[in-house]
């Protein structure tokens, strides 16, 4: 069962999720505890520190949450910026000039992936001119 499926059957299908093996429920643990350290930081922090069964912890998860919370609340889905950067990369310019222009000015790609974010058009006109120059 995926994270935001098992997620789910807390909230919206309470009798699957007790059905749900506490060997099923462990895998989830630490993921379910880094979400609920978002409203409930002291108690993710004491799971973390103490040694407790995980499936027994994710088990308090739902009790708690299933009585304050009537369906998934809406911190528990984390946005995440990862990987848009070298997305948009990759969308504008080729591996291979990336690569090049990589070598030539002997940066790394994670560089170039950040200076794409934090320069923006400024850098993106200067790899086009760069492309332009080296790959005619």
């Amino acid at each position: 069962m995926e994270l935001f499926e098992f997620i789910d059957s807390m909230f919206k299908k309470p009798d699957v999720f007790h059905k749900i093996k506490m060997h099923e429920r462990s895998k989830h643990f630490f993921m379910l505890n880094r979400f609920c350290s978002i409203q409930f930081p002291v108690q993710a922090s004491y799971f973390n520190h103490i040694k407790i069964n995980p499936a027994q912890a994710v088990t308090f998860w739902h009790y708690l949450l299933s009585n304050k919370y009537s369906r998934t609340p809406g911190w528990m889905y984390v946005k995440t910026a990862k990987g848009k950067a070298d997305k948009k990369a990759k969308d504008i310019f080729s591996d291979t000039t990336i690569n090049l222009y990589c070598s030539k000015f002997q940066i790394s790609r994670r560089e170039f992936t950040e200076s794409l974010r934090l320069l923006g058009d400024d850098f993106i006109n200067e790899v086009k001119q760069f492309e332009v120059l080296v790959l005619q």
